[in-house]
């Protein structure tokens, strides 16, 4: 009968073959699992796999300005992306999350979101940073697992303990290489606690005192005072701000048309309702409708898709519904709103 062993508390089949090294991955791992992080915080987790990126030939010139600020030698190491609720800040966050990621240099992500459990707190903020920077630069997980090990209570301790420990201090360790990271904090308005807003506002800013890697911070949320109140103590030299309901409106208009003319033709093919459907002007109306929200666009496109055959009809009654509105980008989102609630 084969029997096994514990090492660190973790138990080792006797049937399971190990090369030299195992043993000391095993231990690192164990200690990185200890550590309470929210696991719903990175840009791609599971209960995040449906949620889109940028269309392509959408938001061309924003993404081009946000990777050139990243790739390049831009002083500013935070880019503050900041704009309306519904102006597409999550999706933007998503793409390029999902760009630095695929090119290596995503350090890690954390996605806010109001009333969404670990996520919709700041008291995992910082463990859900280390933990991913341990996964995604192996280089780095030997210095996390070693604050672990000093500070056993680290995740009940501040979260500026937790900051100088789990994150800046492993990454002052690492070998002066220069080479980039990206961290990408989305909707921290959705922080449920202003103080702590503030707190990780001014904990990011620290990472200018880096000088082995490069760590840059792209950063979006509404323009709601707690954070306001922490640029203002940020110099303009630090921070590279970015209002997002400020860029042109005809720039907004093309993009909603090419996010409503590519999620319309999908669903004019699985309903067969042919290739012309629903046609230019139509989706003209809907932009027109939309007023430079993105929500309005993606909230109409599933409520058509979620009519089934019936996607001709909803889609008459939200041409219908939205014409009677009167101008301004919140009635138009409160009168879709009220149409999908007397639908449902």
């Amino acid at each position: 009968m084969t029997t096994g062993h514990i090492y660190n508390g973790v138990y080792i089949d006797g049937s399971a073959k190990a090369q030299l090294g195992d043993t000391y991955y095993v231990g690192l791992d164990n200690l990185l699992s200890s550590l309470q992080y929210a696991k719903d915080a990175a840009f791609n987790s599971y209960l995040k796999q449906h949620e889109p990126t940028c269309l392509s030939n959408t938001r061309v010139n924003l993404l081009r300005e946000i990777y050139n600020w990243a790739d390049g030698q831009d002083e500013r190491y935070i880019f503050w992306l900041n704009g309306l609720a519904g102006t597409g800040k999550s999706t933007i966050a998503r793409t390029v999350a999902d760009r630095f990621d695929k090119q290596k240099h995503l350090g890690a992500s954390f996605f806010f979101s109001r009333g969404g459990g670990d996520v919709g707190r700041a008291e995992k903020f910082v463990t859900s940073i280390a933990v991913q920077l341990a996964e995604k630069v192996p280089s780095l997980c030997q210095h996390i697992c070693d604050a672990i090990k000093e500070h056993g209570n680290i995740a009940s301790q501040s979260l500026r303990y937790q900051w100088d420990h789990l994150v800046l201090g492993p990454l002052s360790k690492l070998d002066s290489n220069g080479r980039l990271y990206v961290l990408v904090v989305d909707a921290l308005d959705e922080c449920d606690d202003d103080n702590n807003i503030q707190i990780i506002v001014k904990l990011l800013t620290e990472t200018r005192s880096l000088k082995s890697v490069q760590l840059r911070v792209f950063l979006t949320s509404r323009l709601e005072i707690p954070i306001r109140s922490a640029f203002h103590q940020v110099p303009d030299a630090e921070h590279r701000d970015l209002v997002l309901h400020n860029i042109s409106p005809s720039i907004i208009d093309q993009d909603i048309y090419t996010f409503l003319e590519y999620n319309l033709g999908h669903i004019g093919q699985e309903r067969n309702l042919g290739p012309s459907w629903p046609g230019k002007d139509i989706v003209e109306c809907l932009v027109h409708n939309a007023s430079g929200l993105f929500i309005w666009a993606a909230t109409a496109c599933r409520f058509i898709r979620e009519g089934k055959r019936f996607a001709v009809e909803r889609l008459d009654t939200l041409i219908h519904s939205s014409s009677n509105a009167s101008t301004g980008p919140e009635k138009h989102l409160n009168v879709i709103y009220i149409t999908v609630l007397k639908q449902s």
